[in-house]
């Protein structure tokens, strides 16, 4: 990845940028005493009057509706009329004795390991069933048959990602419902489920789960399962006899919902081959077919075909020009048909000849608008809401060709002001342009109906109020052309979050060309711009942080810690300790995350193998690198710090007491070292030995010496919750 920014040696100020967020002093302010910012923007703008059970609200209600979108293609997928019989697996089971039959290009049934695909980078995606019992092994292929797109008999599951995700929740099936009830998977010990078995087994998920989407995902399994018994489709023995009315209540899917909303599984970023899907989809209907598109429709302004009462055009001889203009291909694509059909005219020896190209024009006009969704979708992080009540006259281009979007936004689902708040957030001048082409792609005929960005022009129906049909349509319709499944605006959020978190090079390159910077650093400054981006993608962070935040923090007040930045944040506590407590921590993480964003920093906190934290804002490049980085070859430019080879002498390593059992060990394992081996060790290494038995006592005598000090003085703070 290409920067602007020169490597640069971590210095003192870099260390307070990192908790500057605690004292509630934003590193942006500190910017603006010393003559304001470069890009001409206050941080403090972006809501900085909100109070924290808004802000609260807020997280609260699009987690909601993250969840509602998640359980509704979840029963989708599911159940429902069954849209297809020609996999029938009992069928082939029969025809082919062992399953010598292929289930993809790569694999047949009857294997214990199952490719389903290769990406683009040589990388497979496979079913495993290596290791498990004969009786087992036959009930985890027969589900993970019809959750394959060519056989998911309900029609909902279009993409192989699906396929190994939904696959790899059987073992949810194995640990709470045939483990404590004794069952083997064999077709007598089926037999014996019953409705409270499986009731027990949900409830059990809910309550013991070690991840939260356990509950969810085991309802997701138990559902397809029953529904493939009811539907005929299990093989002999394999199908789930019991009444699901007592299981899949009303009142269970309310609390399946109630806890879906309150886990991370809400928030499902796009992997890496279906972003890639949909923007290759996004790009090549607005770079690569709307040009096209727009000769059409210089043409038909020039004949004067949308002046007609009809959206044919009558001709009594063949017009090779009209078809040469409306028969238009693209990369094997048809982006326009003007078909013909002749009949005889009773005036005259000539044959009438109608043209119908319109329909053919509006679907591919229909695909530019869901490329132009995507792109806007990714890179403003609007709700479903927001994007279906735009309108073309919101996109405002401003005299030096930047464009600005005017949003209408709805913080909380019962807010009294029914019109809602307006928002001006910056536009990606690629983006204003597309959607000014797609302005004029729907100027002929009547294609501008009521001047809504995405409302289709398929449909003569008139709009007097966008819903979020809309976007459910569009999703619907992007879901089909690309095969990624569970397509809906919360998910582009999250994405531009895991990229934001995990920097993966390829995709930070694709978002980079999106917004058109040069480099990352520049990206990271236009999404501090947008205060509404930053809230989402602040959101979507502290979903991902708020466990590993609030354990640092927890560790840090109610224990022994030790490491510089221990110190400023026990210090900071002191200080403001309701701060970092219960629904106020959540604000205090969005705050501290929201103006990192602003600044252009990256944001790091994770656990190490030895119990530490890793807090870092920083990037590092070669020759400055911390000692979990020092052993890379080569140039390093711009990397994130690699928790799995922490050394806690490093400055951003903060160890809290349960990290002492590892220390001492560390101390006694180097100490025998250099006894045993003394003799055969080197002057340099014997020095780095004894450097590292001096700071993992140097923390060891810290965390005594806190662990002192806390008996004495103990912190009067609240419980912190995540």
């Amino acid at each position: 990845m290409s920067t602007n920014k020169k490597p640069r040696k971590a210095s003192n100020d870099d260390d307070q940028t990192e908790l500057d967020f605690i004292d509630g002093v934003h590193a942006a302010d500190r910017e603006d005493d010393q003559g304001g910012r470069e890009d001409g923007f206050d941080a403090d703008d972006d809501d900085g009057d909100d109070s924290d059970e808004q802000l609260d609200s807020e997280f609260q209600n699009d987690v909601e509706e993250a969840a509602e979108a998640e359980l509704a293609a979840l029963l989708e997928e599911t159940g429902g009329h069954v849209k297809q019989r020609v996999g029938n697996l009992a069928t082939k089971l029969e025809m082919y004795p062992g399953g010598a039959f292929p289930i993809s290009q790569y694999s047949l049934y009857a294997e214990d390991i199952w490719t389903l695909f290769k990406n683009r980078f040589g990388s497979p995606r496979r079913i495993n069933f290596v290791g498990m019992t004969q009786p087992m092994k036959e009930l985890k292929k027969g589900m993970s048959y019809y959750v394959l797109p060519d056989f998911a008999p309900f029609g909902t599951i279009r993409s192989y990602v699906t396929s190994y995700f939904q696959a790899s929740q059987f073992v949810l099936l194995e640990r709470y419902l045939f483990g404590p009830n004794f069952l083997d998977g064999t077709p007598d010990s089926i037999a014996l489920i019953n409705h409270r078995m499986i009731n027990k087994a949900l409830d059990l998920a809910k309550a013991e789960g070690t991840a939260a989407r356990h509950y969810h995902a085991l309802f997701y399994m138990i559902r397809l399962w029953s529904s493939l018994s009811t539907q005929g489709l299990m093989p002999l023995g394999l199908a789930l006899d019991i009444d699901m009315r007592k299981v899949d209540s009303i009142e269970r899917r309310r609390d399946v919902m109630q806890h879906f909303a309150g886990s991370m599984s809400t928030w499902q970023p796009y992997s890496e081959d279906d972003l890639s899907e949909l923007v290759e989809y996004a790009l090549f209907w607005t770079e690569k077919a709307a040009p096209r598109l727009l000769d059409v429709v210089e043409y038909v302004r020039e004949k004067k075909l949308d002046q007609t009462a009809k959206c044919t055009v009558v001709r009594y001889r063949v017009d090779t020009e009209l078809e040469e203009k409306l028969n238009v291909k693209l990369e094997g694509k048809t982006l326009v048909e003007a078909s013909r059909k002749s009949y005889d005219y009773e005036y005259t020896t000539h044959e009438q000849h109608v043209y119908s190209w319109l329909r053919s024009y509006c679907v591919s006009v229909d695909n530019v608008r869901n490329g132009i969704f995507v792109l806007l979708a990714l890179i403003t992080g609007l709700r479903a809401g927001e994007l279906s009540s735009l309108k073309f006259d919101d996109i405002i281009k401003e005299g030096n060709g930047d464009y600005t979007i005017r949003v209408t936004r709805y913080k909380t689902a019962d807010d009294p002001n029914v019109n809602g708040e307006v928002d001006f957030l910056p536009l990606p001048r690629f983006i204003g342009d597309k959607i000014e082409e797609l302005k004029q792609l729907r100027s002929i005929y009547t294609l501008a109906a009521q001047g809504y960005i995405f409302q289709s022009t398929k449909s003569r129906k008139e709009m007097n109020k966008p819903t979020h049909n809309i976007v459910q349509f569009i999703c619907r319709e992007l879901g089909e052309a690309t095969n990624v499944d569970r397509i809906h605006t919360h998910r582009f959020r999250k994405t531009i979050a895991e990229i934001l978190i995990n920097r993966n090079e390829r995709n930070i390159d694709l978002i980079r060309h999106l917004f058109g910077h040069k480099s990352f650093a520049m990206t990271l400054k236009y999404i501090g711009r947008n205060p509404h981006l930053v809230r989402s993608v602040a959101q979507a962070i502290e979903q991902n942080y708020t466990a590993e935040f609030t354990e640092l923090v927890s560790a840090v007040k109610n224990g022994a810690s030790s490491g510089p930045n221990a110190i400023r944040l026990l210090d900071r506590i002191k200080a403001r300790p309701d701060a970092f407590s219960g629904k106020q921590l959540k604000v205090t993480i969005f705050v501290y995350i929201s103006h990192l964003l602003s600044s252009g920093e990256p944001l790091f906190i994770h656990r190490t193998a030895m119990g530490s934290y890793c807090l870092s804002t920083e990037t590092y490049s070669s020759p400055d690198l911390p000692p979990c980085l020092e052993h890379m070859t080569g140039t390093v430019t711009n990397m994130l710090p690699n928790p799995t080879r922490c050394d806690i002498s490093c400055k951003h390593a903060v160890v809290v007491e349960k990290a002492k059992h590892a220390i001492q060990d560390n101390v006694k394992f180097y100490s025998n070292m250099l006894e045993k081996a003394g003799d055969t060790l080197s002057e340099r290494a014997k020095r780095m030995i004894l450097k590292k038995i001096a700071s993992n006592n140097e923390h060891l005598n810290n965390l005594e010496t806190n662990k002192l000090e806390n008996i004495d003085q103990r912190i009067p703070v609240k419980q912190v919750t995540a």
